[in-house]
C-alpha cells in the first residue's frame, strides 16, 4: 500500500516536469539501478545466447537498463498526465502503415501480433488513439498493479481483453473491424518454457477459426522518436513464423527487449541461437 502511494505522488510529479528534468532523473535512477541485481541479471540473460558474442554485454546492459527506466517514467506519465494522448501522438513515428489501412479495408478487423520491445505500450497507445484497439492479457497476480495497469489503459483509450474465454470476445471485436493485438513473445519464444507450449498455437488457431489478417509489428527507438513498424500481412501463420519475426526483432534491437532479466533468473527451456 505504501509503495503505491509513493509511486502515486511520484508518478504525479514526473508527468508534470519538463522533459530535460524527467531526463535528469532517469539517468539518475539508472545508476543507482546499475548498482543493484538488475545488472548481473540483465547480463547473465544476455549472455545465454550465442550471438551476443558479437556485442558489448557490459554497454548493451547500461543501454538496456536506462530504456527499462525511460519506459517506466513513460508508464507513470500515461497513468497520471491528465491528456497523454497528445505527445503520444507527437512522440510516434508510424512505419508501413498501410498494411494495417488496407487490411482493414476487408470485411473483418486485424490481428495484430508483436513482442515486448521498445516502449510498445506506447507504440499501442498510439494504435488506441486511430483505431479501436484491444489489448490481449493475462491479469495481474497482484489487484493493485492489475488495477493501476488498467486505468493506464482506459485512459490512453486500449480496451483490455483477458484472456479467459478470450475467443469469443475476440471474434465478435474482429467482426466489428477492431484491432486485437497480442503482444506474445514471453509465451511463444522456446527458451521461456519449452518449444511445445501450447500458448504457441493461439494465432495459427485463431487464424483457422477467424479467418482475420494477421500482421506484426515492432517498436523501436530513434532518439526520442518512438517507430511503429508495420510489417507486411504473413502469407502463412505458424508457431515457427513468428518465432523467427520475434527472434530477428532482439537481433536487431537487443537493448530494446524487455524481458533480460526475466531470462537471467535461472535456466528455463530451450537456448536459442
Amino acid at each position: 500500500m505504501f509503495v503505491f502511494f509513493l509511486l502515486g505522488i511520484y508518478g504525479r510529479v514526473i508527468a508534470y516536469l519538463p522533459s530535460w528534468c524527467v531526463s535528469l532523473l532517469c539517468a539518475l535512477v539508472a545508476r543507482v539501478a546499475l548498482l543493484t541485481s538488475l545488472r548481473s541479471r540483465v547480463e547473465r540473460g544476455m549472455r545465454r545466447f550465442p550471438w551476443t558474442r558479437d556485442y558489448d554485454v557490459e554497454e548493451l546492459t547500461r543501454e538496456h537498463i536506462r530504456f527499462l527506466v525511460d519506459v517506466f517514467h513513460k508508464l507513470l506519465y500515461s497513468r497520471y498526465h491528465h491528456q497523454p494522448k497528445y505527445r503520444v501522438a507527437a512522440e510516434v513515428k508510424r512505419e508501413g502503415e498501410e498494411y494495417l489501412q488496407e487490411a482493414l479495408k476487408n470485411k473483418g478487423g486485424a490481428i495484430l501480433v508483436s513482442l515486448h520491445l521498445g516502449n510498445f505500450l506506447w507504440s499501442i497507445s498510439y494504435l488506441a488513439s486511430a483505431y479501436p484497439t484491444n489489448l490481449v492479457i493475462r491479469g495481474e497476480t497482484n489487484t493493485r498493479w492489475e488495477s493501476f495497469a488498467m486505468k493506464m489503459r482506459q485512459k490512453v483509450g486500449i480496451k483490455t481483453v483477458y484472456t479467459e474465454g478470450a475467443v469469443l470476445k475476440i471474434k465478435k471485436k474482429l467482426k466489428k473491424k477492431e484491432i486485437v493485438i497480442f503482444v506474445i513473445d514471453q509465451y511463444l519464444l522456446p527458451f521461456f518454457h519449452g518449444p511445445h507450449h501450447p500458448f504457441r498455437e493461439i494465432i495459427p488457431r485463431l487464424v483457422r477459426l477467424t479467418s482475420a489478417p494477421v500482421i506484426p509489428f515492432y517498436t523501436l527507438q530513434d532518439g526520442r522518436q518512438i517507430i511503429l513498424r508495420f510489417l507486411p500481412p504473413l502469407n502463412e501463420v505458424s508457431s515457427s513464423e513468428l518465432e523467427d519475426i520475434m527472434i530477428q526483432g532482439i537481433k536487431e534491437s537487443p537493448h530494446l527487449w524487455f524481458w533480460w532479466r526475466r531470462l537471467g533468473r535461472g535456466k528455463r527451456g530451450h537456448r536459442k541461437s
